[in-house]
């Protein structure tokens, strides 16, 4: 898949996110990333968002995803929460988030975004990893939350999940489009040089994806732009080199 193909995929895409309105946290925060990451203006999104908030959270029904979530996407605009750090940090028990992994994942991940390391969190997610979480979404949310906070401690286990991650595509993605994009961005983040080429049959599937200008809804959407522009960043900072 060329850069053009790429792009212009990206432009539709873009073009059918800014006519929609996004209601839910997750929905909204998810679009402030992707039209923050193609330098689109966030501006009324953000305020959205800010205005959902509550004493240093946002309340839902999934308090913690959601909070981690606009927080990581409001840190993007420049936006840092420390009210919100101190309520994320004050939900931890046990060096985990809910007993979760995919909730210690995300707060790793929005904690790293706003600037706070938090090495007991890192560790419950290493040492608890095993065969009960090993499913590609929620590998890749692992590794990516390790390599966010501390990418030389766990480079290895890292480079191993990558690998295991690797081995599961099929016909260039991994089954769901939602899974697929936390997939493409763990594996762009996370990987050298040579996981451009990697990753290129996982864009092309991608692209191939996408029906009327968009991936099914607001969240699917919004990740496969995020991938897109992670990867044609790589693409881009490799031929520099």
């Amino acid at each position: 898949m060329d850069k053009t193909g790429i792009r212009d995929a990206a432009q539709a895409g873009l073009e059918w996110l800014e006519l929609q309105k996004p209601i839910s946290v997750k929905d909204i925060a998810r679009t402030i990333q992707a039209l923050n990451l193609w330098g689109e203006d966030i501006s009324e999104l953000s305020c959205a968002l800010l205005s959902k908030q509550k004493n240093g959270y946002w309340k839902t029904d999934k308090s913690l995803l959601d909070t981690a979530r606009a927080c990581s996407a409001l840190s993007g605009c420049g936006i840092i929460q420390p009210e919100a750090i101190d309520w994320i940090l004050a939900q931890q028990d046990n060096g985990c988030w809910n007993n979760s992994e995919i909730d210690t994942a995300y707060a790793l991940i929005a904690l790293n975004d706003m600037g706070v390391k938090n090495e007991a969190g890192c560790r419950w997610i290493y040492e608890n990893y095993g065969d009960k979480w090993e499913h590609v979404g929620t590998t890749s949310l692992i590794i990516t939350a390790l390599f966010k906070q501390d990418e030389k401690r766990y480079r290895d286990f890292i480079r191993d999940r990558r690998s295991w991650i690797i081995s599961k595509r099929e016909s260039g993605g991994w089954v769901h489009i939602a899974t697929s994009n936390l997939v493409i961005q763990a594996l762009v983040l996370t990987g050298d040089s040579g996981m451009v080429k990697e990753v290129a049959p996982s864009i092309g599937w991608l692209v191939g994806k996408q029906e009327g200008n968009n991936w099914g809804n607001i969240n699917s959407s919004s990740l496969s732009l995020i991938s897109l522009k992670m990867y044609l960043d790589k693409l881009n900072s490799d031929l520099l080199l």
